[in-house]
């Protein structure tokens, strides 16, 4: 689009300063570029053509501001792109550094205790009487629980 606006802005000033510089005067002008005579016009065919060549001429400039508009708009969104790029890989990083920390941290930690969970229906020994049942994966406080009696191919959610 560009490229197209800007031959059609050379063309059309071309033919403008062409119109303008052969121009003899009177009432009927003959038109000659390279050497031949192309038409023989009157003055109303003379302000016709120059405003076509005009029109042309504005097309051409519209073009190119809009071809201009597009790139700016491109670059503007190009810029958003690398700079969400940018934020995501710094979440990232920050995501695995705060992983790596929890991960030295367990390792340092002293062994967690397992807890095994009594099989469906069987009361828990622990309990004070009249007081609320234990949740089956309660875990102490701060900590989370592991579940042992899981057998291969059973769902930990059944």
């Amino acid at each position: 689009m560009l490229i197209l606006g800007l031959l059609l802005l050379v063309v059309s000033g071309a033919a403008g300063v062409l119109l303008i510089a052969y121009n003899t005067g009177g009432t009927e002008q003959t038109v000659t570029m390279f050497g031949r005579d192309l038409a023989s016009v009157n003055m109303m065919e003379a302000f016709v053509a120059g405003l076509i060549v005009a029109a042309v001429f504005l097309l051409a400039i519209a073009m190119i501001m809009s071809a201009g508009r597009r790139a700016k708009e491109n670059r503007a969104r190009y810029r958003e792109v690398r700079r969400e790029a940018r934020e995501a890989a710094r979440e990232r990083d920050k995501l695995a550094k705060q992983l790596a920390t929890e991960e030295d941290r367990r390792d340092h930690e002293p062994a967690t205790e397992t807890m095994v969970t009594p099989p469906i229906g069987t009361p828990a020994a622990s309990a004070p009487a009249g007081a609320p049942p234990a949740p089956r994966h309660a875990a102490p406080a701060g900590r989370q629980p592991v579940i042992t009696n899981i057998k291969p191919g059973d769902s930990p959610t059944k």
